[in-house]
């Protein structure tokens, strides 16, 4: 009677056992996952050939980089194995899609600059040189490795637990007012997968909703041409001006209502009160 006590409560303890390991392993896993909406604090990677970051600076091969070194632009970061099928399907239809889509456009539709990095996932030494190659023919600038910071794929892991290749695109712009500092809009798996455009598309169209950091207006060259008042200011695509004058700092009257571009814009008061008149811009 006691051994059979015995082995009952063994039983009801290894159960208990395994269905703890389970429950624990399930919430790690679905904890260890980002998804879109998600904030990331710091993704590290190894620079895999010499690059020059969008600030000027150089960095080496083999030292370590981190998202937050794009400040200011959409990263567009496509995970592959040299030996994958569908990366290597992936791999052109990225570059057209994404990379020469937003160069040929200076970016989206607000000016954001988007950038792409390529990330191999691949650390056997026998693929390195297959590696190399395919990154060259692909025009692969910058490229990390995704092992060494430490272990094998770290951040891969934090997206997807298997398959390649996987796309990832985070909001790397600060004070968006569409969107938060690192946010991670897409994660997407592409395995099984060989054509990817429409995929593509649907990628743009959420990369495409980032707009720019909001920039105080600032009134430039303010000059009297007979009796107009003229003055310049940089504007922002996407975003609307109003040019308000005021002769106490109280009431302001619109003047003029304009969309905002890449380029400055300049705003003349015809006939413009001889007296002391102020004026500002300002979005929205």
């Amino acid at each position: 009677m006691k051994n059979a006590f015995k082995f009952c409560f063994l039983r009801r303890s290894r159960c208990a056992l395994l269905l703890a390991l389970t429950i624990a392993s399930r919430d790690f896993v679905t904890a260890a996952l980002y998804q879109p909406g998600d904030i990331v604090t710091n993704l590290p990677f190894i620079a895999r050939q010499q690059f020059t970051r969008p600030d000027g600076t150089v960095v080496p091969a083999g030292a370590e980089v981190h998202i937050k070194d794009f400040a200011g632009r959409v990263v567009f970061l496509e995970w592959f194995a040299v030996w994958c099928p569908y990366c290597v399907a992936a791999a052109p239809q990225v570059r057209t899609n994404i990379s020469d889509w937003y160069a040929a456009r200076g970016g989206n539709p607000y000016g954001v600059p988007v950038l792409h990095i390529a990330v191999n996932q691949e650390s056997a030494y026998y693929y390195q040189t297959q590696t190399d190659s395919f990154a060259a023919q692909q025009g692969f600038n910058p490229i990390f490795n995704d092992y060494g910071v430490p272990g094998s794929n770290p951040v891969r892991f934090a997206f997807q637990t298997s398959g390649q290749p996987i796309f990832v695109v985070i909001n790397c712009v600060t004070n968006s007012p569409s969107h938060q500092p690192w946010q991670v809009l897409v994660n997407y798996l592409g395995y099984g997968q060989r054509d990817f455009d429409a995929t593509l598309a649907g990628f743009r169209s959420i990369i495409n909703t980032v707009q720019p950091a909001i920039i105080a207006p600032q009134l430039n060259n303010p000059h009297r041409i007979g009796a107009d008042f003229e003055f310049n200011f940089q504007t922002q695509p996407g975003r609307s001006y109003r040019v308000l004058s005021s002769t106490n700092f109280v009431s302001w009257t619109t003047l003029q209502t304009l969309n905002g571009s890449t380029n400055p814009s300049t705003f003349r008061h015809t006939n413009a009160p001889p007296a002391s008149n102020f004026y500002r811009v300002v979005t929205p």
